[in-house]
């Protein structure tokens, strides 16, 4: 039986304190590492107690460094440091799961001006502008025209972190006013929902979102997808395309599931626990 689980994180949200809870139900005991408050040791095992620890900072810059460090000291991570690293950067998780044929946005990585109005040019207006990094839709802008393509550059080009000027310019998929979140549990899809609310979607800003029953197409692209990456614990972000068909717009490793389980009625925190209990066990 396992006594001990270790939860990083960076703000004790309500996920957090319900994935306490589940794990609590279930007999193991929590510690909590806060990130702000906590250093870790790459390579200095002066971590105690739990053998496998989940993954839970909603600050993307420090959530795969305090998973390698963790790593590093012999203990399990969910998810493992290298596969949220990979996630994270939705350049490359694009890229990899375009690699092995999982369908996406016709996307190009840009770093100047000139890169980002031929990337346009390529795919035809209107088109999508975004960071290579970040969550919750930010940044996240449809551009009608080369002359507001041109203005969001230039404001992203002063912005102080040099990596806001490398960007993805993607197709404009037609989904209507919905996209799917799909949680995928240990090579399981566990729940889905329909987040309806606009061009950007997403429960943390107000959308509405409702249970969603999934096609086989659509389940099999989400687990493999999470295959692909290497990751256990993850949120797929799926557009239903009017015109027919599906794309995988992006990963994520560190997924909210408030909204899934307002949705659904699923025990999300008590899948997972249940899971990061068996591997524990393994």
């Amino acid at each position: 039986m396992i006594s001990k689980v270790g939860l990083i994180y960076t703000i004790y949200r309500w996920e957090e304190k319900e994935l306490s809870r589940a794990f609590r139900d279930r007999g193991a005991e929590v510690k909590l590492i806060h990130l702000e408050e906590e250093p870790l040791g790459i390579g200095v095992k002066d971590l105690e107690g739990p053998s496998i620890y989940i993954q839970r900072s909603m600050l993307r810059t420090i959530a795969p460094i305090a998973s390698a460090a963790i790593e590093s000291q012999g203990f399990r991570v969910i998810n493992r440091s290298i596969p949220t690293l990979i996630a994270q950067d939705k350049g490359v998780s694009l890229s990899l799961l375009s690699l092995k044929g999982i369908p996406i946005p016709r996307t190009y990585v840009t770093l100047g001006l000139g890169s980002v109005v031929k990337a346009a040019e390529h795919l035809g207006y209107p088109v999508v502008y975004k960071p290579t990094q970040g969550s919750w839709g930010r940044l996240v802008t449809l551009v009608r025209d080369s002359e507001m393509l041109r203005s969001l550059y230039e404001h992203r080009e002063v912005m102080q972190d040099p990596r806001a000027r490398v960007g993805l310019v993607q197709e404009y998929i037609d989904k209507g006013d919905r996209d799917l979140r799909i949680l995928v549990v240990g090579s399981r899809v566990v729940g889905a929902m329909f987040r309806i609310g606009g061009f950007v979607t997403n429960y943390a800003r107000g959308s509405e979102v409702v249970a969603a029953k999934l096609d086989p197409e659509v389940e099999d692209l989400a687990i493999r997808s999470c295959e692909i990456l290497g990751l256990e614990v993850a949120g797929v972000d799926v557009f239903e395309k009017r015109s027919g068909g599906y794309v995988v717009n992006e990963v994520n490793p560190v997924p909210e599931f408030k909204g899934l389980a307002t949705a659904t009625g699923i025990d999300v925190a008590g899948i997972i626990a249940e899971y990061v209990i068996s591997e524990a066990r393994r």
